[in-house]
């Protein structure tokens, strides 16, 4: 009985493993941060569906954050980031540095980035590419939320 028990435990261990895997051959690798420049949102965070709202804007050097988290309203941060090697790091105008840096990259389509901080428990945000809408810009208040910590 107790073998039995370990082969159906093996056999639904490899249907799980097969029918997780892309079958339309269309996985796209994860390069550098090369497509950064863009806007993205937020996803998903370690594989689930993100509950709340993060927009971030990359432009040269310059990143410009939009969250709706643990808040109803909008908040806004800005700064600079950096890439170095397959790094992601970056500073608020308003002083203090991101919480962590990131390792990951962007799709060969440019259309999906993956940021993994580099913590002692790594967390794996997921990001798409998306126009930020304007309505998010406007409600953003520009200041920094003393009792709001940034995402980033």
């Amino acid at each position: 009985m107790k073998s039995l028990k370990i082969w159906s435990l093996a056999v639904l261990l490899l249907v799980t493993m097969v029918g997780c895997k892309n079958k339309s051959g269309d996985e796209q690798k994860i390069g550098g941060f090369d497509k950064i420049e863009q806007e993205w949102k937020l996803v998903s965070v370690n594989g689930v569906d993100a509950e709340f709202n993060i927009y971030i804007s990359f432009s040269s050097g310059m990143f410009a954050l939009y969250q709706q988290a643990f808040t109803v309203d909008y908040k806004f941060y800005d700064g600079e980031y950096h890439v170095s090697g397959d790094t992601l790091s970056g500073s608020y105008f308003e002083g203090g540095d991101w919480k962590c840096d990131y390792t990951g990259g962007i799709t060969e389509d440019g259309k999906t980035m993956t940021l993994k901080s580099k913590e002692e428990h790594p967390i794996t945000c997921v990001y798409e590419a998306c126009t930020i809408p304007e309505e998010v810009k406007e409600e953003a208040t520009g200041t920094r939320a003393v009792d709001v910590i940034p995402f980033l």
